[in-house]
């Protein structure tokens, strides 16, 4: 019944390997002739199953998809003058960049997962701030120039 299971998983893979006589169908290359002893064989359990026949080791398995660590954002300006804006932490304490949006315009940006961007006051004050996660895609400074909201 070995040789029958054997050739039968031999034949669904298109693997087909030769068993040599006497052998009783071990993986294993004989190492006699070199003076090492070939691993010893038990008759209660048998190899594990190769990859080739659909058996994966749990490290192999396909694991979930790390959560994305950037999200790519369209940031857009319905303020009627050029707004400032500031990604960072906190305006005025943190260390982060000072911007500006000027009215009607468009614009790409690659933040991290968990950055901050603010609208700021001419004096640099934060006014409102969004949080950046994996689903933000879309940011609007409002009309009023004080606001931001996220999508």
């Amino acid at each position: 019944m070995t040789k029958t299971v054997l050739f039968s998983a031999l034949v669904l893979t298109g693997c087909l390997m030769p068993i040599q006589p006497g052998s009783s169908g071990s993986t294993y290359p004989s190492t006699a002739s070199s003076g090492e002893s070939a691993p010893s064989e038990s008759s209660e359990s048998e190899p594990a199953p190769s990859p080739a026949m659909g058996y994966q080791r749990p490290a192999e398995r396909a694991s979930t998809p790390a959560a994305p660590t950037t999200a790519s954002v369209t940031i857009r300006s319905s303020c009627n003058k050029t707004a400032k804006v500031f990604y960072g932490s906190k305006p005025g304490f943190s260390s982060g960049t000072q911007s500006s949006i000027s009215y009607n315009s468009v614009q790409s940006k690659t933040f991290r997962i968990g950055d901050q961007m603010w609208v700021t006051d001419d004096s640099g004050k934060g006014l409102d701030s969004v949080t950046i996660d994996a689903n933000t895609r879309q940011i609007e400074i409002t009309s009023g120039c004080s606001g931001l909201s996220s999508r």
